[in-house]
């Protein structure tokens, strides 16, 4: 199954008619790179404004407990990101009634630019461009919560109290998921480790924004000076422990760890807990690579890595 589908013209029409109050589409043409959501530039009305329209996935069954809602995830992220003064989307309408499609959508004003990740750069620029997502990610960590999770979660109303009651929601949530196609032998195993886990997660003491998705694709640059103009694709954003941030496979860039101020001598336990986060992820990449987009060599690659990290000592990270 996929999650991916494009809408006809009939409805982009009808998209912009009730959101912005607008028929007149002059041109609309699908973007490319997108596995999840549905993207469109659109240009439309009389001074030829420019946006790009978002769509969420069809097969919503396929999704996990936190992808519900990604998309006023995103939306929320763009007006928080941009009240704090961080390079973001400007969101121009947000639609999650289903009424005119049956799937959500956002408008957002549309930004000449190129990804980070399809631009010729120079050595010195990437450098000063990691060191700048570094520093990025160190203001938006200092945005406070007062409930852990998926952001999506907690719109719904759905947020935890502590940050090992939002971790081990999620991995329970992928563990049985995988029941139905790929059970996990070390289901068991697994689940002790988190809940003999919960006080040493919860001691990570802060509640924090996170990205989770910073990577060279989702950093949107200025073709000719090559700044940074926007972060996009928040909707996975996480409030918890900003370690969890940095357990993920490519976050550890020197340079964007050097912008960041990451300190070299990090505890044991904040070792352990990063431990913790990588067996999440592995799980959450298997299962996204198998079930979602049928990839079943990346779930034997993250069982392998994740069988790896439940046999090491912590004191090897």
């Amino acid at each position: 199954m996929y999650l991916f589908q494009e809408i006809s013209l009939r409805d982009i029409n009808r998209i912009f008619q009730k959101t912005l109050d607008t028929d007149l589409i002059r041109e609309a043409r699908l973007l490319e790179g997108g596995l999840f959501n549905t993207s469109y530039y659109v240009s439309y009305g009389p001074h030829r404004q420019e946006a790009v329209l978002r769509l969420g996935p069809v097969n919503r069954q396929l999704l996990m407990g936190h992808e519900h809602g990604l998309m006023a995830a995103e939306a929320w992220i763009c007006q928080t990101c941009a009240a704090q003064g961080l390079p973001c989307s400007q969101v121009l309408a947000l639609d999650c009634s289903r009424e005119v499609v049956d799937r959500d959508y956002m408008i957002a004003a549309y930004i000449p630019s190129s990804a980070m990740s399809e631009t010729a750069l120079t050595e010195p620029e990437r450098e000063s461009l990691f060191e700048q997502m570094g520093a990025y990610l160190r203001r938006l960590h200092q945005i406070e919560g007062s409930c852990f999770g998926y952001v999506s979660r907690i719109l719904a109303g759905k947020g935890a109290s502590r940050w090992s009651e939002a971790l081990l929601l999620e991995t329970e949530d992928i563990l049985n998921r995988l029941e139905t196609f790929q059970p996990v032998q070390q289901r068991e195993a697994l689940l002790e480790l988190f809940h003999r886990s919960q006080a040493l997660l919860d001691d990570a003491g802060v509640c924090r924004l996170l990205h989770t998705d910073l990577w060279e694709g989702n950093v949107l640059l200025d073709r000719e000076s090559h700044k940074i103009l926007a972060v996009i694709d928040g909707d996975r954003a996480v409030f918890g422990d900003p370690d969890f941030e940095f357990a993920s496979s490519w976050m550890n860039h020197p340079a964007l760890l050097r912008g960041y101020g990451m300190e070299t001598n990090l505890s044991p336990q904040r070792w352990e807990r990063r431990r913790l986060y990588q067996i999440y992820y592995c799980l959450l990449e298997g299962y996204v690579g198998f079930e979602k987009y049928g990839r079943p060599e990346e779930w034997e690659r993250s069982r392998q890595r994740m069988e790896m990290l439940l046999t090491q000592d912590s004191s090897l990270f």
